[in-house]
């Protein structure tokens, strides 16, 4: 592989010239779109110079978190589709780890702008493209070994329909990740917002892990289950913007 992933940075297995470093870093300072950058990124070639990214999140941080709920150390020969793949760092990390394809999908242009610059960057064969995942199905895309389904869901009106299309592309396992509603006692239910929720007009529904899982069944999974809390909202958090209580981002994995 040109790339290897360490805790702290993907390093390059060359040296970039000055012009070469000046050329990436104008390129991230354009690319970064309407929204900026959500992925942090941290690149580093032999000679030490780096390249990073202004995202608000820590990839290479976030993704040991990802691990303990799931997300496969080790993907060797397998097939793997990223919705929701961003700028593409799980993209990448999956090819890093063995998979003999990865396809990462996103609805915004930006975000695979983003991701194909790092392609070039990183020397790594990943293929992304702009693509609505409500509308995807197996006859457009294929099936895969693993999918990757990372904050998605509470964006979608119609998150069945979504669920079993997925459930018709997955032919191993889903790693599911989303917003979710953390009181107990909200488990089993649903909460649809009318307006924005931590300033975002795109997000429609917010669930409970239990309904995520009987929902991930009744698309067309086997088996489902909830395997924890990736991050939770402190005190200090409890309120988002628009006076609404911050939930959490949970993780349920499915299998066919």
């Amino acid at each position: 592989m040109p790339t290897t992933l360490t805790q702290d940075a993907l390093v390059v297995d060359r040296t970039w010239s000055a012009q070469e470093l000046a050329h990436y870093e104008d390129l991230i300072a354009r690319i970064g779109g309407p929204s900026g950058y959500y992925h942090r990124y941290v690149i580093r070639d032999h000679a030490g110079q780096t390249l990073t990214t202004p995202g608000p999140h820590p990839c290479l941080q976030v993704l040991p978190s990802l691990e303990r709920f799931g997300f496969p150390r080790d993907l060797k020969d397998k097939t793997v589709l990223d919705i929701g793949c961003n700028a593409g760092f799980y993209s990448f990390a999956a090819k890093l780890r063995g998979a003999r394809s990865v396809v990462g999908l996103d609805y915004f242009q930006h975000c695979i702008d983003q991701a194909n610059l790092f392609r070039e960057i990183l020397q790594l064969d990943v293929e992304f493209r702009q693509a609505d995942g409500e509308n995807l199905v197996p006859e457009a895309i294929g099936s895969f070994d693993f999918v990757n389904n990372t904050g998605v869901l509470y964006h979608l009106q119609n998150p069945m329909r979504y669920l079993s299309n997925m459930a018709r592309l997955t032919s191993g396992c889903m790693f599911l990740e989303s917003e979710m509603l953390t009181h107990p006692k909200y488990s089993e239910y649903a909460w649809f917002i009318e307006r924005d929720y931590c300033g975002d007009g795109s997000n429609w529904w917010l669930y409970g892990p239990e309904c995520v899982v009987r929902m991930a069944r009744a698309a067309g999974f086997s088996r489902a289950e909830f395997k924890g809390w990736v991050w939770k909202p402190s005190w200090r958090e409890k309120k988002t913007p628009e006076g609404f209580e911050r939930q959490g981002r949970g993780i349920v994995m499915c299998w066919k």
